[in-house]
C-alpha cells in the first residue's frame, strides 16, 4: 500500500496503481458494510505489491555506496506525512471513546499517542489494536519490519525463496492456532511477522521473474477484467475461510499482479490509475478515523463501527436502526475527498520536503 509504483524511473506499472486504489476502496466498504466480508486479504496484496515494487526500485541500489541511506530516506518521505496526519485525525476520532471501551483509558490514550507517533504498538491490549489509535495502521508497523528486513537482503533470488520457504509454513500454523486473521492485535502479533513477511518476499520473488523474462504481453482493457475479478474474490468464500484465505494469499494475488505487470501501456489507463494510485495510501489510513467520527456522532448507521470494533449491537449510543442510511454511503466520498487532499497537500510535498532536508 505503500510503494511508489514504478520501476528505476523507467516503467510505470499502471496496473499496480490500480489494484492498489481499488483495493482501498474495497477495504473501506468491508470495514463500513457488510459488503466484500473477505477485503481483509487486500493488506497481503498490499505487502506483496510493496515487496515486488521495493525489489524493482531498490533491489540492485542497496548494494550500492549509500544504497541503505538513500533507501531509508525514501521510505521516511514516503511513509511517515500522511501516517502523521492520519494518526493526528485517528486521535481525534478515538478520544471521545475514553470511558465507553474495555481497557480504553485517558492514561492508555496518553501511551498509545506515544507509541503511535513512533509507529510501534501500543502497550495495551484493546479492540482498537495494536496501534489504537488508527486501527489499518497496524499493517504500516508490519510494513516497516519488512522494509527493514528487505534493507539487507535486497532483491536476491535465493533469499527471497528461502524467506519465502519458511514464512508461508509459520503462517499457515498461525491462521490455524491465532486469531484469524493473525496481525492486528496483541493476542496474535506474533502471525504478523510470518503473514508480512510470506507475501512481501513472494513479491520479491515476482520481481526476480520479472526480470528473468517469465512474462507474456498482453492488451491494456484485460485490467478492468484484473479489478472485477479482486471485486468477486473478495465478495465471498468457497471452500473454508482460512483454505479460501490461502488460496487468496498465495493463488490469486500472485497471478492477478503477474498478469497485471504484462498489460500493455494506455495513456487513458494510466490516469485513471495514477489517480487511483496516489490517493490509496492516505485512502487507507484516512477511513477508519472518519468511520468512527461519522458513526460516533449518528451519521449513517451505527452498525459499521460496532462491527469494526467488535461491540456487538449496543453500546455507549444506544440501540442501531436498520432503516438508517447505510455509512459507507457517507464514507466513501469522503475518504475520496480526503484522501486526495492529502495527497496534494502533504503526501507529495511531505516527501519533496523530507528528500531535500535529507537528515538520514
Amino acid at each position: 500500500m505503500t510503494s511508489d509504483v514504478s520501476a528505476d524511473g523507467k516503467h510505470r506499472f499502471w496496473m499496480l496503481d490500480l489494484l492498489r486504489g481499488a483495493s482501498a476502496i474495497l477495504v473501506l466498504i468491508y470495514h463500513s458494510s457488510s459488503a466484500f466480508p473477505v477485503a481483509y486479504a487486500a493488506v497481503d496484496l498490499f505487502f506483496m505489491l510493496s515487496g515486488f515494487v521495493l525489489a524493482e526500485r531498490y533491489g540492485e541500489s542497496l548494494l550500492q555506496a549509500d544504497g541503505c541511506r538513500n533507501f531509508i530516506s525514501h521510505r521516511i518521505a514516503r511513509l511517515y506525512p500522511v501516517y502523521l496526519v492520519c494518526t493526528l485525525l485517528g486521535a481525534a476520532s478515538v478520544f471521545p471513546l475514553i470511558g465507553h471501551l474495555e481497557n480504553w483509558s485517558f492514561s492508555t490514550f496518553a501511551v498509545s499517542f506515544v507509541a503511535s507517533l513512533l509507529m510501534l504498538p501500543a502497550p495495551s491490549d484493546t479492540v482498537l489494536g495494536i496501534l489504537p489509535l488508527n486501527g489499518p495502521a497496524w499493517s504500516l508497523f508490519f510494513e516497516v519490519v519488512a522494509n527493514a528486513v528487505f534493507l539487507f537482503t535486497a532483491a536476491r533470488l535465493r533469499v527471497a525463496v528461502s524467506i519465502v520457504a519458511l514464512s508461508v509454513p509459520a503462517f499457515v500454523v498461525a491462521l490455524w492456532f491465532l486469531r484469524y486473521p493473525p496481525g492486528s492485535v496483541w493476542g496474535d502479533i506474533v502471525g504478523g511477522f510470518p503473514r508480512v513477511l510470506a507475501s512481501f518476499y513472494g513479491g520479491v520473488l515476482l520481481s526476480c521473474l520479472w526480470r528473468r523474462g517469465f512474462r507474456i504481453r498482453l492488451a491494456a482493457w484485460p485490467g478492468w477484467i484484473l479489478v472485477a475479478a479482486l471485486a468477486v474474490l473478495y465478495s465471498g468464500f468457497v471452500l473454508t475461510e482460512r483454505k479460501y484465505y490461502l488460496l487468496l494469499t498465495f493463488a490469486a494475488h500472485p497471478m492477478i499482479i503477474g498478469f497485471g505487470l504484462c498489460l500493455a501501456r494506455n495513456a487513458r489507463f494510466e490516469r485513471i490509475a495514477t489517480w487511483m494510485g496516489e490517493i490509496s495510501y492516505p485512502l487507507y489510513l484516512v477511513h477508519v478515523p472518519l468511520l468512527i467520527l461519522l458513526a460516533t456522532y449518528g451519521v449513517g448507521d451505527c452498525f459499521a463501527l460496532r462491527n469494526y470494533l467488535g461491540l456487538g449491537n449496543t453500546s455507549w449510543g444506544g440501540e442501531c436502526h436498520r432503516d438508517a442510511i447505510p455509512l459507507v454511503a457517507f464514507l466513501l466520498p469522503l475518504s475520496l475527498l480526503m484522501a486526495y487532499l492529502i495527497a496534494i497537500s502533504i503526501q507529495t510535498p511531505g516527501r519533496k520536503l523530507w528528500l531535500r532536508w535529507r537528515p538520514i
